[in-house]
């Protein structure tokens, strides 16, 4: 009985581990900051805009790095007044970790 109950803890805790890891991802990639705005540019070229973790990111701009984060979406509004409006959701990476992995970039657009 005693291993039973145990062995349903363990299976619990790595059923309940594993479901906090869906969603995160892991990409590298050269580190910009354009526009106000940070992103991540990978070895094909595919762009990411990155939000939080900033004060880590600032001195990694220009560097080739790796971020861990998870994928959400952010609205922006660039809307001027006495226009249309201009208002669009777009793909983010909500950004959790980043490690440096060079000083210069080596995959991406530099």
């Amino acid at each position: 009985m005693r291993k039973l109950v145990l062995l349903t803890l363990f299976v619990f805790f790595a059923l309940a581990l594993q479901a906090q890891d869906s969603g995160t991802m892991t990409i590298k990639g050269c580190l910009h900051y354009a526009r106000h705005r940070y992103e991540l540019i990978d070895a094909s070229h595919q762009k990411f805009q990155l939000t939080g973790y900033a004060t880590k990111l600032k001195p990694m701009v220009n560097r080739e790095v790796e971020i861990v984060g998870r994928e959400g979406t952010e609205t922006i509004n660039n809307t001027q007044e006495g226009t249309a409006s201009s208002v669009k959701e777009v793909h983010v990476i909500h950004v959790s970790s980043v490690k440096q992995i060079a000083d210069t970039c080596t995959s991406g657009d530099q």
